[in-house]
C-alpha cells in the first residue's frame, strides 16, 4: 500500500490519537480510584482492618473483585478495567497495522539520532500499551504478584512519553518544521 510521504495514513492517526485518549482517561480514572475519598477505601488502603478492593492476599475481595469490575458495583473501577482493555485492544490493533501498512519515510527535519530516539522510544511505548494493562488484568485477578511489574510499566510509560513529547515540542516550538502535522 502507498502510504503519504508528507505524514501518516488516516488509519494510524486514528489509531494514535484514540490510544492518547484512551490512556489519558485511563491514568485519570485510575488515579481517583487510589485517592483516598474520605471513606479510607483507596484502592490499596483497605477498609479498617481488612484488605483493600482485591489488593491484599487472601482476603474475600480478592475473589469478587472482578465480578465488581464487571457488574458495575464499582462504576470507576469498571471504567478502568474497560479503559484498559480498550488500550490494549488499540495497542494490539496498530502493532497489527504496523505489520501490513508501510511507514512514511522518515521526515527530513529529523537527525540520525532522533530518528534513533524515536524509534526506541516508540518500541517502549508499545511494550509499555501492552504490560500495563494485561498485568492490571492480573491485579484485577486479585494476584499481586505482579504489581511491582504494573507500577514499573506506569514509570517506563511516562518516560518514553516525555522522550516522545519532548522530540515533537522541540520541532513544533523550537523549530517549527512540521513535524506535529505528519500526525495531524
Amino acid at each position: 500500500m502507498p502510504t503519504d510521504a508528507q505524514g501518516y495514513r488516516a488509519t494510524t492517526k486514528v489509531l494514535h490519537w484514540l490510544t492518547v485518549l484512551l490512556l489519558a482517561g485511563q491514568l485519570v480514572v485510575g488515579y481517583v480510584l487510589d485517592a483516598d475519598d474520605g471513606s479510607g477505601r483507596g484502592r490499596g488502603r483497605g477498609r479498617g482492618g481488612e484488605s483493600g478492593r482485591g489488593r491484599g492476599r487472601g482476603g474475600d475481595d480478592d475473589e469478587r473483585l472482578l465480578e465488581v469490575a464487571l457488574t458495575g458495583d464499582e462504576p470507576l473501577l469498571t471504567v478502568h478495567v474497560a479503559l484498559g482493555a480498550g488500550i490494549l485492544l488499540v495497542a494490539v490493533l496498530r502493532l497489527l497495522w504496523r505489520r501490513v501498512t508501510e511507514l512514511p519515510p522518515w521526515a527530513g527535519c529529523l537527525t540520525e539520532a532522533e530518528r534513533r530516539v524515536a524509534h526506541v522510544s516508540e518500541r517502549v511505548l508499545y511494550a509499555a500499551l501492552v504490560t500495563m494493562p494485561l498485568t492490571g488484568l492480573v491485579l484485577l485477578a486479585g494476584d499481586d504478584d505482579l504489581l511491582p511489574l504494573h507500577v514499573a510499566s506506569h514509570v517506563v510509560l511516562y518516560g518514553a512519553v516525555t522522550v516522545h513529547l519532548g522530540l515533537v515540542l522541540r520541532h513544533t516550538v523550537l523549530r517549527r518544521d512540521g513535524l506535529l502535522s505528519r500526525m495531524l
